[in-house]
């Protein structure tokens, strides 16, 4: 059904417009929503950091060194959780990306491939000559619209067939005009249709 290509981004970017846009929309909330859920938790460890520092500077009888060395190092871990938020952010960004472009393949793809059997049956070949891939989206479409061309394909064959009987019968009984020999033409070209 589906051919084995090598898959290149040009290759899952078919309408990019539509893809583009969809992983756009979903990128842009994710790093709405993670943007404001980040800010939270480092504004909470931020909070932490000053209600450490205070309870250092209540502390009198602690070395002055050790209360520095405490609080830049609760200030190092704040620039941790701040980077860790921001690569965890960027991270899920490109996965989102990535899966987005992937996702709308599975429905571009199928749609892509019915564009061209729709041209297809358009220029009166009623046949569907390919599939679409297992797993693709709008797999019931195209099993509709396969069951049409199916159904139009037989309604063309009995057309045929009672127009070859009527023109063989009209021919029996001996009617001859240029009108039968232009009819016996298109019956072909009808005919060329469903093989």
């Amino acid at each position: 059904m589906g051919d084995k290509k090598q898959r290149k981004m040009k290759n899952y970017l078919l309408d990019r417009r539509f893809q583009l846009k969809y992983t756009g929309m979903v990128l842009l909330v994710t790093l709405a929503v993670a943007g404001v859920l980040g800010y939270m938790a480092y504004d909470f460890s931020k909070g932490q950091t000053e209600a450490f520092t205070a309870q250092l500077a209540a502390q009198p009888d602690l070395d002055p060194e050790t209360a520095s060395d405490l609080e830049r190092f609760a200030k190092q871990e704040d620039r941790k959780v701040r980077n860790a938020i921001i690569g965890g952010v960027l991270l899920m960004t490109l996965a989102l990306g990535i899966t987005g472009i992937m996702v709308t393949h599975r429905v571009v793809g199928p749609a892509y491939r019915m564009r061209r059997l729709f041209q297809h049956v358009g220029e009166g070949h009623l046949e569907v000559t390919t599939g679409i891939r297992k797993g693709d989206e709008l797999q019931e479409l195209y099993r509709s619209f396969a069951e049409m061309v199916e159904s139009l394909r037989d309604q063309r064959a009995e057309d045929i067939e009672r127009l070859e009987d009527t023109l063989s019968k009209m021919e029996a009984s001996g009617v001859q005009s240029a009108h039968l020999t232009e009819l016996r033409a298109v019956l072909d070209r009808i005919r060329k249709s469903v093989d």
